[in-house]
């Protein structure tokens, strides 16, 4: 950040008035030293042999689990995900209070949800990303305690640093073993590799697979290993695959997003990027993920061949890696059913847990071997800051995901996208929140040219170079500005209904 944008977010961080207080425990702002965390040991093995227990209910009882208790859930499922609601309704039936909610992501699906909120069932809520009737409810205030949102990077952090202490995991599992073995990539309700869930099974208390279907059969795959799994129970409604594919996992296929496909593919080419051993991240966003088959046409037509694609992965993706464009796939989730078939039947595709993939604590994380990240943005600012939480409507829409991991990590960090979105300015002075800082980004690529960051001028000179349409950020704002048919809601001022938090652990900003 710049000097300017600095002073404005420590204006809104000093209206905390002091460290936060999260169910992680106190936590600094992000001027402030940050304590030095450690990767702790992962969970005692569980006892071998079959593991099968009647139901949910019956696991309440064995894991004793009680008020106040930290229940974590994974994603894995997206919009089609039951087990979060079965759960938590068995919760409120058994006159719980206070739970502290971590499921690595919550969708409009969680609309039953809001009564348990209102009530105090649920007191905190610990996530990556929340969008629906969930995200409205924390919106506005009803919740008792603390919404915390994290980095898929800085949620793997808090668990294997135990800052998060689960009580205990539900791992939705399409295929398991007795033993508590178990796989995403396998039977009828595959849903791609559980590399979310594999971290929360090794750091829990207790942590108990829910399977579609157990099978005596050898498992094709291993995502959770049964070492870290105390019970199984099986029940075949736990998720929809239909929800898997939903919103922001839709690779866009509009003029503007060909045109946007192909200058990001100029971009990679003029960075020099475009070579043997190219890496490529991309993430939700339908611009992101619709310009990785214009980076791997760019690819054929230059002869090049990458090393590996990674975030979340579709079917596109997966296609690059047939062709051979790639030499693997570096999986944690899927976002459609090809990609879910590409996990399960091809060698190359391979699953990576969250702390693999993102974790500030993991000596080697995938992000750090990138090369080129492509993601969206709700909002970008003058010093490229990034807004992916809160529309300029002020509702909750999202969350860090893995925005600020990949920034962090990457050579080159691209943002696709309009100049509007649902009648709004996306290009402003000062974005709502920051979810990514603007030093970790390099460009903001729209349908109506390229601005690079003031501290990337060899960047600048390279695109230029090459032709590319360049403009400043103020250039693209003022018209975006011009074509926005609403003002902003106002900036909140209120008590935060939600913090963001820095992939490292402090207070990045609030909402």
């Amino acid at each position: 950040m710049n000097v300017h944008q600095d002073m404005a977010h420590a204006a809104r961080l000093s209206r905390l008035d002091g460290a936060v207080q999260t169910p992680l425990g106190p936590l600094s702002t992000s001027f402030e030293p940050l304590p030095k965390l450690h990767r702790a040991a992962q969970r005692a093995p569980a006892a071998s042999g079959h593991k099968r227990h009647a139901d949910l209910n019956a696991l309440f009882d064995a894991f004793g689990i009680e008020d106040g208790a930290v229940l974590s859930f994974h994603h894995h499922y997206r919009n089609g995900d039951n087990l979060v609601n079965l759960v938590m309704a068995l919760a409120k039936a058994r006159g719980l209070k206070g739970l502290t909610l971590a499921a690595s992501s919550l969708f409009p699906v969680h609309a039953p949800l809001v009564p348990l909120i209102e009530d105090g069932t649920i007191r905190h809520i610990i996530t990556d990303y929340m969008r629906g009737p969930v995200a409205d409810c924390v919106t506005r205030g009803a919740l008792q305690g603390t919404a915390l949102l994290q980095s898929h990077g800085g949620r793997a952090r808090a668990i294997a640093a135990r800052q998060i202490s689960i009580d205990a995991a539900f791992v939705a599992a399409p295929l398991a073993q007795a033993d508590g073995t178990a796989t995403g990539r396998g039977g009828k309700l595959a849903c791609g590799p559980l590399g979310y869930a594999a971290v929360d099974a090794a750091f829990a208390r207790h942590t108990a697979v829910i399977a579609a279907e157990i099978t005596d059969v050898p498992l094709p795959h291993e995502d959770v290993p049964a070492a870290h799994v105390d019970a199984v129970v099986e029940l075949p409604e736990i998720g929809c695959t239909s929800g898997i594919l939903s919103g922001s996992t839709r690779a866009a296929e509009s003029d503007n997003a060909r045109r946007i496909g192909s200058l990001v593919a100029g971009s990679i080419r003029a960075a020099g990027l475009l070579k043997d051993g190219i890496s490529l991240q991309s993430g939700a966003g339908g611009y992101s993920l619709g310009a990785v088959g214009h980076v791997g046409r760019a690819m054929a037509e230059a002869g090049v061949t990458g090393s590996f694609l990674s975030g979340g992965i579709t079917g596109i993706h997966a296609e690059l890696l047939e062709q051979k464009r790639f030499a693997r796939i570096r999986d944690v989730q899927c976002f459609d059913l090809a990609a879910v078939r590409s996990a399960s039947n091809n060698p190359d595709h391979e699953m990576m847990t969250a702390e693999e993939y993102a974790s500030p604590l993991h000596p080697r994380p995938a992000v750090l071997d990138l090369d080129v990240m492509l993601l969206g943005a709700l909002e970008i600012d003058a010093t490229f800051n990034v807004n992916v939480v809160i529309s300029a409507g002020g509702a909750i829409l999202g969350g860090p995901g893995g925005h600020p991991d990949t920034a962090a990590g990457a050579k080159l960090r691209i943002v696709t996208t309009d100049l509007n979105g649902g009648g709004f300015a996306k290009l402003v002075p000062q974005v709502r929140c920051v979810s990514t800082p603007g030093h970790d980004i390099d460009l903001v690529v729209t349908p109506q040219g390229i601005a690079v960051h003031d501290d990337r001028p060899e960047l600048f000179d390279r695109l230029k170079s090459a032709g590319l349409p360049l403009c400043t950020f103020d250039e693209l704002a003022a018209q975006a500005s011009a074509e926005a048919a609403s003002a902003p809601a106002p900036m909140a001022s209120y008590k935060p209904r939600a913090f963001i938090e820095a992939r490292e652990g402090q207070i990045l900003d609030w909402i």
